[in-house]
């Protein structure tokens, strides 16, 4: 199947690269922090979906959304703002937007947005607030999220931190009052769980696995596993075996 490509026009480069990582498994992303240099993306790619930022350096969304329908009239397009007030969604809808989300909105939200605009089919899922509090909460979630795509990659904290301008420190802060335990620790659970998933399978032995996800050491692997099901790897398999 082909990937659907989709443009994100975005200033702010944290921003920009939380929502590519999140969104480059499923589709192509071609980024642009300009109205300039996403004119010139659009000449030379084939574009599926357009996600447009309202304030740029050398414009506004408005002035590469006129430009958009000159050239194609039926390409979506999403203008997603900060400035939430009802006339930027008015003039955006009047010139041509597909739909409007106001920042710093869930990712969650935003690929089933876009999922629905490039199928036409509406997810029929329980209803999920648009937005999050703060750009901070955006990043924080953005993380989690790339966590769960990304988690049999080699992390480390510096590497996280550095990737959203924060110092590790403050990340660590940051992200233990997002959701009420450290990075380590969240990242430890990701992987666990994921395992516990694959020792469902006989298609892997659990030395394997626990390089799949993520461990360099099968001791720290089989240490952090007991310790959060209170039982070792190879135990763990026999017992659910031994319930099938």
């Amino acid at each position: 199947m082909i990937r659907k490509s989709i443009l994100v026009v975005e200033d702010d480069e944290v921003v920009r690269t939380m929502i590519r990582d999140f969104l480059e498994k499923e589709y192509t992303v071609i980024d642009a922090s300009r109205c300039s240099e996403a004119v010139s993306k659009i000449s030379y790619h084939h574009i599926d979906l357009a996600l447009i930022d309202y304030a740029l350096p050398d414009g506004d969304g408005f002035e590469l959304l006129k430009f958009i329908r000159q050239t194609n009239t039926q390409l979506p397009v999403i203008m997603i703002t900060a400035y939430g007030t009802e006339i930027v969604a008015i003039r955006a809808l009047r010139i041509g937007a597909t739909d409007y989300i106001k920042k710093p909105m869930r990712l969650s939200y935003l690929k089933k947005r876009i999922s629905e605009l490039l199928t036409g089919l509406t997810h029929e899922e329980d209803f999920e607030l648009e937005y999050v509090e703060s750009r901070k909460d955006f990043i924080l979630d953005s993380i989690a999220f790339y966590i769960e795509e990304h988690f049999m990659e080699d992390f480390t904290l510096n590497k996280v931190a550095g990737r959203v301008g924060m110092n590790k420190f403050n990340f660590c802060r940051l992200f233990k009052e997002r959701f009420g335990q450290g990075f380590i620790s969240y990242l430890n659970c990701v992987r666990i769980k994921n395992a516990a998933e694959l020792l469902k399978s006989h298609n892997l032995n659990i030395t394997e696995i626990a390089y799949f996800v993520g461990y360099k050491s099968f001791t720290q692997f089989e240490r952090i596993f007991k310790r959060m099901y209170g039982i070792p790897p190879r135990e763990y398999r026999k017992q659910i075996n031994e319930n099938l």
